[in-house]
């Protein structure tokens, strides 16, 4: 659990406008968690009701509850930069891409991006209508530094496994607050905890990608959507999955991987639970997809 709360920052320009917000001047600054939460719920969203959603259910997590979330909305790039140097650092940070005076092809976003990635030690998720037109934005030099700290979702998409941007963005938030909390998969919720095969929510990834997405929500339904050392060890397991691994060349191996593996004998076999308990849940996937590693 960590020291203080996670400062967690919304930029997107297309919050529902109120009168009586207006009058207040709340579009003016940061927009504080209970009025994130009003129009959260006292609003009409239209195409958005998945961030619609991302806010209630991050508001209403027992994180927040229990103050280790603090969830601020900015209208633009540059009400969040001024926050920052006023000394208020984000922790993660929801970056929409489109704003009025920096539309697609502007360098603004870019720039702003930037400019948050530099003074903050923030993840940054941007989170855009534009998803596929943007990688040649973010693949630049000037961004490489940064390439572990932003993941790039679509406003809305589903992620390449059973996640929704949505899910995927909240379960880290919570995983960023605390080691154990409510998490939600396909809109099920699931009880986290920080074990020795996962570390944070957002690790289950590694298991869907590695096992298949409607396998691994077979399994949670078995454990009655718990996640915890023995859950994980039990999905593992009833995979029957396994790596090959020679002790002498350190080298793992995908048993279907064609390559010589007489060249690599004595050659043991390791259970994924096993690969993951030895090595990491990293090393696992990794060599799944490139058919071995050298540890």
């Amino acid at each position: 659990m960590k020291n203080r709360p996670i400062n967690v920052f919304l930029l997107d320009d297309e919050f529902p406008m109120l009168d009586e917000f207006r009058q207040r001047g709340v579009y003016l600054t940061a927009i504080k968690k209970d009025d994130l939460y009003h129009l959260a719920v006292n609003s009409e969203w239209k195409h958005l009701i998945d961030l619609q959603q991302l806010i209630i259910d991050v508001i209403t997590s027992s994180a927040c509850q229990e103050g280790l979330v603090n969830l601020l909305g900015f209208n633009t790039p540059t009400q969040a930069l001024k926050e920052i140097e006023n000394g208020i650092l984000p922790d993660v940070v929801i970056y929409d891409w489109e704003y009025p005076n920096a539309p697609m092809h502007s360098p603004n976003a870019k720039n702003w991006l930037l400019e948050i990635l530099k003074k903050t030690e923030a993840f940054v998720f941007v989170y855009s209508k534009m998803r596929d037109e943007l990688p040649r934005f973010l693949n630049l030099s000037e961004f490489a530094e940064y390439a572990p700290r932003f993941q790039l979702f679509l406003k809305g998409g589903k992620f390449k496994s059973s996640f929704s941007a949505e899910e995927f963005i909240y379960q880290y938030i919570i995983g960023t607050a605390t080691d154990r909390g409510e998490i939600k998969i396909n809109g099920i919720k699931v009880e986290f905890a920080s074990n020795n095969y996962l570390k944070s929510a957002s690790d289950i990834l590694f298991l869907q990608r590695i096992l298949g997405s409607q396998y691994v929500l077979d399994e949670l339904n078995k454990i009655d959507f718990t996640v915890n050392e023995l859950g994980v060890e039990k999905i593992l397991n009833d995979s029957h999955g396994y790596l090959l691994f020679s002790e002498e060349k350190k080298i793992l191996v995908n048993p279907s991987e064609k390559i010589n593996q007489k060249e690599l004998e004595p050659l043991i076999r390791l259970s994924y639970s096993e690969v993951i308990k030895r090595f990491s849940i990293e090393a696992l996937e990794d060599t799944l997809e490139r058919g071995f590693l050298v540890m």
